[in-house]
């Protein structure tokens, strides 16, 4: 949002409210006195609302940026519990303790580890406990267009690209895998972007964590898969 603060701090409060909104259409209560926790929290965005919110909830946050941290150590007190994860899937959390997990934009670049990270927040999460994640699906594919940021973000990376070509054709074309990785390397650290068919998110993720729903844009142009814990 570079110098627009308050659309910074606007976006955080719609997200946050969204997530309220799709937990209550779903008759699931919000867990008001458990335990809530951002993966890939950034420097608070939609987690300052939480605190500001919902006060009774045991809040975490954890992000791979250690500035992020750091940032968010000085100027948010001393009530959310914040730490520097790796790209690895551990976290020191216990098992069984997290009420709601949500996640936005980071699914969207996990490459490796994907599978192990979905078993990692399966394994903290409460038996019934929810994640609220954003993906690009094979819905974020067709719309995908010269509106978007992400669309002329792929177009700047085209030259790391070797078997695709960046073009409004290309995603008017059905996705030519049901799990694509746009990837690349800069100063020797590994991205990319990642499009899901929902079909491999409801059988794949499935195997992991029921599936809800997956709600067509439900953050901005990504959609957002929302996952509950179930126990046999």
């Amino acid at each position: 949002h570079g110098e627009r603060h308050y659309d910074y701090w606007l976006s955080g409060l719609k997200d946050y409210l969204q997530i309220k909104q799709t937990l209550a259409q779903h008759h699931i209560p919000f867990p008001q006195h458990g335990s809530v926790l951002e993966l890939g929290c950034a420097t608070g965005r939609v987690l300052r609302h939480f605190l500001s919110q919902e006060p009774q909830v045991d809040m975490w946050g954890i992000d791979i940026n250690l500035s992020h941290i750091e940032w968010l150590l000085q100027f948010f007190g001393s009530s959310p519990k914040v730490f520097q994860n790796s790209v690895l899937p551990h976290l020191p959390i216990a098992s069984n303790t997290i009420d709601l997990l949500y996640a936005f934009s980071v699914f969207t670049h996990i490459d490796q580890f994907e599978l192990a990270w979905l078993a990692e927040i399966r394994r903290i999460l409460k038996p019934d406990g929810v994640a609220y994640i954003t993906v690009h699906t094979d819905h974020t594919w067709r719309i995908l267009s010269d509106k978007h940021a992400l669309f002329h973000h792929l177009l700047s990376l085209q030259p790391h690209f070797t078997e695709y070509q960046i073009a409004a054709e290309l995603f008017a074309k059905p996705m030519p895998a049901p799990r694509l990785a746009f990837k690349w390397e800069y100063n020797g650290v590994k991205n990319a972007n990642l499009f899901y068919g929902k079909e491999y998110l409801s059988t794949t993720w499935g195997r992991f964590l029921k599936v809800l729903e997956i709600i067509p844009e439900g953050a901005d142009y990504q959609d957002v898969i929302l996952l509950r814990k179930e126990i046999s």
